[in-house]
């Protein structure tokens, strides 16, 4: 996906931004969303595995990679706001999303059977994104 935020005026209009192209623009925390996600977001989110799905292999769904990559931007672009900001993307995006995403019943990951653990691991694991996938 590229580096391009979109922004809203004041008068609602949508312009998209490239983050070669802004003077003010800040440099990405992550470079990538699987950078995003194994480094802030796993280990922000915490689940026992009996009431989450999730498979290593996330990149090849194609809704979560969409899903995370979105959570990603959105991220980059939410920590140079204030707490209340921070706190309202929380609330708002990534909870209910991931939520959504791992959801056993009708998450994307539903069908994905791994063998069961006693103890629910630290954060879930994942594979390496194939060459170029992003």
């Amino acid at each position: 996906m590229s580096e391009t935020f979109v922004t809203v005026d004041s008068d609602h209009r949508t312009e998209h931004l490239d983050y070669e192209d802004q003077d003010s623009a800040q440099e990405l925390v992550f470079s990538t969303a699987e950078e995003w996600l194994n480094q802030w977001a796993l280990p922000h989110y915490r689940r026992d595995p009996k009431l989450h799905k999730w498979d290593p292999k996330w990149w090849q769904y194609e809704e979560a990679g969409t899903v995370i990559e979105s959570l990603w931007e959105s991220w980059e672009q939410v920590r140079l706001e204030d707490a209340m900001a921070t706190v309202a993307w929380f609330r708002d995006y990534f909870y209910p999303i991931m939520d959504r995403l791992t959801d056993p019943e009708d998450g994307v990951f539903w069908a994905y059977d791994p063998p069961r653990e006693d103890e629910p691991p630290p954060t879930f694991p994942t594979d390496r994104t194939p060459e170029g996938w992003f």
